[in-house]
């Protein structure tokens, strides 16, 4: 063997331990802590977007790690996307919801946004043993909604007979006492915290205007992992990981 040849010999399985070395690096995810029922630390690692980032790492053949990411007050996402995935602490960020010109903002950050993985939109509430089952069924009763949220315009809009409250709790002790007949809410706020007894989900709502979709973001340099990414996802949806996820977590 000629020197050439061994030192090239010595450069292929350098390489090739290093590639070893890098497909066995952990994911590094960063998800935002107290975001329930998407992501929390209390009691242990939990919620949807746990489960996503531990089911995309199995099926990346990689370790998930989590990086818990407290969103300031001041600054908000944008701050929180500068101060981690931006500045190299971890490969993703988890659960940011799809906006308009969202996409233009990432590449301006050098990051870009993975199919979505998640759609939340809202629900319509109201007692199981009542005759409202859509809300078509309302008529001239009484709906509420959290005022200034999309469903209260959505109400507004559709001229229902609405009543606005000021959050959810008082939206759900109305429907309780009976102030209402049903009411609109967030299907992820729901998931966090359930509607009194009695009290059930009777219509899913599908209009883009009341749907949120949540995506993830990688660097763009990083295209590769992107990729790999979307094509965990695709394969995570088709096999129902996703679903499970989301029933998990309470989701309608």
């Amino acid at each position: 063997m000629t020197k050439s040849s061994a030192i090239r010999t010595v450069a292929c399985a350098l390489a090739l331990a290093l590639s070893s070395l890098v497909s066995a690096a952990p994911l590094t995810a960063c998800v935002v802590d107290g975001n329930e029922p998407f992501s929390s630390s209390s009691d242990g690692a939990r919620g949807l977007d746990v489960d996503v980032v531990q089911a995309l790492a199995a099926k990346l053949g990689r370790e998930a790690k989590l990086n818990w990411i407290v969103v300031p007050s001041r600054g908000g996402m944008g701050r929180a996307l500068k101060q981690s995935i931006q500045a190299g602490t971890c490969d993703l960020f988890v659960g940011l919801p799809e906006t308009e010109g969202g996409g233009e903002d990432l590449a301006e950050r050098g990051l870009v946004a993975s199919t979505p993985y998640l759609s939340v939109g809202y629900v319509l509430v109201a007692p199981v043993a009542g005759k409202v089952k859509s809300l078509s069924d309302l008529g001239k009763a009484k709906v509420g909604a959290v005022t200034a949220t999309p469903a209260d315009l959505h109400l507004l809009a559709g001229g229902y007979n609405r009543t606005p409250y000021g959050n959810h709790r008082q939206l759900m002790d109305a429907l309780a006492r009976g102030e209402i007949a049903g009411a609109l809410v967030w299907a992820g706020r729901l998931a966090d915290a359930p509607p009194p007894d009695g009290i059930g989900v009777r219509q899913v709502l599908n209009e883009p205007s009341l749907t949120t979709r949540f995506v993830i973001a990688s660097r763009r340099a990083d295209a590769a992992l992107g990729s790999a990414v979307n094509q965990a996802l695709a394969a995570l949806k088709a096999d129902g990981t996703l679903d499970a996820a989301a029933r998990r977590a309470g989701f309608p």
